[in-house]
């Protein structure tokens, strides 16, 4: 005879064990992988690089600054599938453990740039801003649990683990300072990529420092 259990109503779906620690590595050792997708966006004011006829175009801190007329931030997305624990109110009784994706934004404030134009030793001097982290989302589709008992298995759970998983998240980019790292140095590439071939047809004399 085949025993059947009574699904609970509202219930979230109970998965494997096995499916979840194959279709995500050492989740319960707390590995988080991550995919990085680098995403730049700028937005630079029309016609600037279009020189009006006679129109004679020179370095200066205001002509800098002109061309980093750009978004205010520019971001990096990282991706993280991860798994969290979830608790009873008493912090210690361990209820499930929540695999997870989510996505973490980094990025620079473009308004806190400083530029520095001597004309004397032809250098040109950017002071990029740290890094920060702007973002954490977490993707509520993505949620797969592993009960430590059945009856924790209730109507109210998907709320709850995603809550925890945003917790989460929010705690392991805070930790993971690679992210800030990486984010403004990906800023710092595309600034001299925007700076440095305008700077060369303005007056390739001058030398671009961006750090």
């Amino acid at each position: 005879m085949k025993n059947k259990s009574r699904k609970k109503k509202g219930a979230v779906p109970k998965i494997s064990p096995l499916k979840v620690l194959t279709s995500i590595p050492g989740l319960i050792k707390g590995v988080i992988g991550i995919i990085v997708i680098v995403l730049i966006v700028f937005v630079i004011k029309k016609g600037f690089f279009d020189s009006k006829e006679g129109e004679v175009t020179t370095i200066s801190q205001s002509s800098i600054e002109k061309i980093l007329d750009i978004s205010e931030l520019s971001t990096l997305e990282y991706t993280y599938n991860a798994v969290a624990a979830g608790y009873d109110e008493d912090g210690k009784t361990l209820l499930y453990h929540v695999a997870y994706e989510g996505t973490v934004s980094a990025g620079i404030d473009f308004d806190k740039l400083k530029v520095k134009v001597n004309p004397d030793k032809k250098e040109i001097r950017i002071t990029v801003p740290e890094a920060k982290i702007l973002d954490c989302s977490v993707n509520e589709g993505s949620l797969k649990y592993i009960f430590e008992k059945d009856e924790y298995n209730t109507a109210t759970i998907s709320a709850d683990a995603y809550k925890v998983s945003k917790e989460d998240l929010k705690k392991k980019a805070n930790e993971e300072t690679r992210i800030t790292e990486l984010a403004k140095e990906n800023a710092i590439s595309a600034i001299s990529g925007l700076i440095e071939p305008w700077v060369d047809q303005v007056d390739d004399e001058y030398t671009v420092i961006i750090k």
